[in-house]
């Protein structure tokens, strides 16, 4: 996945005068920080499906010197074991000076699997950010030992899932002090179950839609205190393969005290599990509203992340999508339920050019109102050849979203700068997985 020119939206409220915003510019500086990582997809006539997805990374502290570091996870190739080799997960230490310098030869860390997503959090609670990475193979739970080295625990912590995992959140979520683990898995696709997909009385081939694969359960593991975990998927009512899962977030959305767990599913309905405060959960999704659009049906749900972007108290849900979906905004309004807001807020028209993969709610401006960063890819390399009209690159605009105010009735402005004005894309930055609350201790996914 890459990253392109800036598309910017500002929701401004009917009716109500607007002070004009202090500017607020962004500088790439990659290049002068000291940042190589070009993420490497593989790409190849055969058209396996994890091509069209990865590039995941996180912000976190791992040394615990006060400055956030960056973890970049790499993807490989299914296709030619020479370009697999290639492939390398990249640590980048921050030097407080607005540089980076690459650590990861000295870290410990490695490539094993075709990467997905990353999340971190301490969860031997040594006070050292500990580390999990997501693939379409095996995934890898990296122990901090606190020196600036980390040490490979997957199989003495009993977490190696090896199907096709894409996010994952850290949360604790029988409060019993423990970090536990939530992963996403995606759908039951295989080299040896590579379906053809596209124009085949013209030979054209594409990357498939998930709905010809069946979903894969996705897994809760329960920190049990000793450095290791136990799978309780199923005892804690989460077992099911309905989902085809690539978004997760915990955060508490009925102010129980407990945190909840939110699943984007790709193409079917989403998850809202609500904690039940008794090591289990009961899924209620379509209930609460926030299973599907408002038309009634779901979408592919990629990112996600809970925050309270209204300032009521309550905890909010983005969801990315497909192209000519928009992006899902539901407001949170008590009583267990959620009513969407896309296009009352402004995000519906501003978003419905792009394929969007991960999202985070944050106050970019430092005007007290959470905005919404949404970095967007593409999945199909060959639109044009199987569709008509279709004119979308493989390069999308990473779509900042800029709140002023009240959101009834917003309307949206998008300022967009062509890429051949801005000049030829860089690599950037993939898909995001998350958190952000008390007791879900690790999202950051990009």
């Amino acid at each position: 996945m890459t990253s392109g020119p800036l598309c910017l939206t500002a929701a401004q409220s009917a009716g109500v005068a607007q002070p004009k915003p202090a500017a607020v510019v962004f500088e790439d500086v990659t290049n002068h920080g000291g940042i190589r990582f070009r993420h490497l997809n593989g790409a190849s006539p055969e058209k396996y499906m994890p091509e069209t997805m990865g590039s995941g990374g996180l912000l976190f502290d791992y040394d615990g010197d006060g400055w956030l570091d960056v973890f970049l996870v790499d993807g490989g190739s299914l296709a030619d074991p020479q370009l697999a080799r290639q492939a390398r997960h990249t640590l980048y230490r921050n030097g407080g000076d607005g540089t980076f310098r690459d650590v990861t030869s000295q870290s410990g860390i490695t490539h094993r699997a075709y990467g997905m997503g990353a999340c971190a959090a301490d969860y031997d609670n040594d006070g050292w950010p500990d580390l999990y990475v997501t693939s379409f193979g095996a995934n890898v739970l990296y122990r901090n030992r606190g020196d600036g080295t980390f040490a490979d625990v997957t199989e003495k912590a009993r977490v190696a899932t090896s199907s096709w995992s894409a996010s994952c959140a850290f949360a604790d979520f029988d409060k019993d002090g423990d970090l536990d683990l939530f992963v996403t898995n995606y759908v039951d696709f295989g080299l040896d179950n590579n379906k053809f997909c596209g124009d085949r009385g013209n030979s054209v081939r594409s990357y498939c839609h998930p709905n010809v694969y069946n979903g894969l359960p996705s897994v809760l593991y329960r920190n049990d205190g000793d450095g290791r975990f136990t799978d309780v998927t199923r005892e804690a009512g989460l077992y099911t393969t309905r989902g085809k899962a690539l978004g997760v977030v915990f955060g508490d959305y009925d102010d129980d005290g407990w945190p909840d767990l939110y699943v984007a599913n790709d193409s079917v309905p989403n998850f809202l599990y609500r904690n039940l405060g008794n090591d289990s959960f009961t899924e209620v999704g379509l209930y609460s509203g926030a299973a599907v659009a408002s038309d009634g049906l779901p979408r592919a749900g990629m990112g996600t992340d809970f925050a309270d972007y209204d300032g009521d108290g309550r905890l909010d849900l983005v969801v990315t999508n497909l192209d000519m979906q928009s992006h899902t905004l539901y407001r949170n309004f008590g009583r267990g339920l959620f009513e969407e807001t896309t296009f009352a807020s402004g995000i519906g028209e501003a978003t419905m050019p792009f394929v969007g993969f991960g999202v985070a709610f944050l106050d970019y401006d430092n005007d007290g109102d959470l905005d919404l960063a949404i970095a967007n890819g593409n999945v199909l390399d060959n639109a044009s050849l199987l569709r008509q009209g279709a004119t979308l690159p493989p390069t999308q605009p990473a779509v900042p979203q800029r709140r002023r105010g009240p959101l009834q009735g917003d309307r949206a402005r998008c300022r967009r700068r062509s890429a051949a004005r801005e000049g030829q894309p860089r690599a950037g930055a993939g898909r995001r997985r998350q958190r952000r609350r008390p007791g879900s201790a690790g999202h950051q996914q990009w």
